[in-house]
């Protein structure tokens, strides 16, 4: 009898402080079940939906916010629960009820029991406001030295396209021939730039309107022909390993610009780490959404690095934002995307389009 008291007391214990958690913490946390149902809400969440907390219980999030965000948000819920993979630390803008602008960390991952089996989604929302703030500046920062070497580096690009012209002069072929290979690396630097441009300023841009778009032809086969030379120089093979991109049309809707710089840093890092190799595209209709990946034989990421790729700066060849703006990218069109060693231990970037 004793010992049933005391797992009563301590299941007490846990349940008060479990209360305690969600009336006194700053962060916004909630608990939903398989039907977008709220289960439990932390009192600071409720707070700033101008609700009580036994007012969202029961309720989905079509009764608290507009059609389009409640369903941009089941979608990814949805697939959440459907792969098991947590979206973390996605960053998304909100107004206060004074009108003030909110950044919020969220994570959302499976609510699952002891025995493994998926109850619903835990959402843990952390404010970042501050640290949002600081972080803009040095893009902002960025943004203003990738502007201003723009004009300079197309300067230059021209005055070498003149000289592989003749303009000041007749050269040798051999030496029209290396211009010319110099004049294509200045506009790959400038795509670069460009690229560094849009980076700096993407945490405080919304999601831009989607397109219809031919994955193959749109986007892939274009990025392929940008890094024609690298893939001819490292000995890159194409190949299917994984599943091929059909031949005939692929229509997705995005935002062509946004999943150029996906596949760009994708496939710049796959030609890194796969010198000698091979790199594989992926595609899988599932249904309301397209499941695409980006293979290479490169080494395996360690399992404890899986998740720390995506972290800004995280990178020991480059700047350190490609993966983790590739991930934001993808979050804001309402996929995710993460990082599978294959079953012969080489690196696979899986990620969702919603249709």
């Amino acid at each position: 009898m004793q010992e049933n008291t005391t797992c009563a007391e301590h299941f007490c214990e846990k349940t008060e402080m479990f209360d305690a958690l969600m009336n006194s913490t700053p962060d916004f946390i909630y608990f939903k079940d398989l039907g977008g149902k709220y289960v439990s809400v932390s009192s600071m969440f409720a707070t700033y939906l101008n609700r009580t907390v036994s007012e969202m219980i029961g309720k989905t999030d079509f009764v608290f916010f507009s059609q389009d965000h409640a369903q941009m948000r089941f979608l990814e819920e949805k697939l959440i629960i459907e792969t098991g993979v947590a979206v973390k630390n996605k960053i998304e803008k909100g107004i206060c009820t004074d009108g003030s602008e909110v950044w919020m960390s969220v994570t959302r991952s499976p609510w699952q029991d002891n025995a493994g089996k998926i109850l619903g989604i835990i959402c843990v929302c952390k404010d970042v406001t501050e640290s949002i703030n600081k972080e803009k500046h040095i893009l902002d920062m960025l943004s203003i030295a990738t502007h201003d070497m723009r004009g300079p580096l197309s300067s230059i690009g021209s005055m070498v396209k003149l000289l592989a012209r003749g303009s000041f002069g007749v050269i040798d072929e051999s030496v029209k021939v290396t211009l010319l290979d110099v004049s294509e690396r200045i506009i790959r630097l400038e795509q670069l730039l460009s690229e560094y441009l849009l980076k700096s300023s993407l945490m405080n841009v919304e999601m831009p309107e989607k397109e219809k778009l031919d994955l193959r032809q749109d986007i892939i086969d274009p990025i392929l022909a940008e890094y024609f030379s690298e893939i001819e120089e490292n000995r890159i093979r194409i190949d299917n390993r994984l599943g091929a991109i059909p031949g005939n049309k692929v229509i997705i809707k995005a935002n062509a610009r946004w999943i150029k710089i996906v596949y760009r840093n994708l496939i710049r890092n796959a030609i890194r780490y796969a010198s000698s190799g091979h790199i594989a595209f992926g595609f899988e209709d599932m249904g309301d959404h397209y499941k695409l990946n980006v293979y290479n034989s490169g080494p395996p990421v360690p399992d404890e690095m899986k998740n720390n790729v995506f972290e800004k700066f995280e990178s020991k060849g480059g700047t350190g934002l490609g993966l983790a703006i590739c991930r934001n990218l993808i979050q804001k069109h309402g996929g995710n995307m993460w990082l599978e060693n294959t079953w012969d231990n080489h690196p696979n970037f899986i990620f969702t389009i919603p249709k």
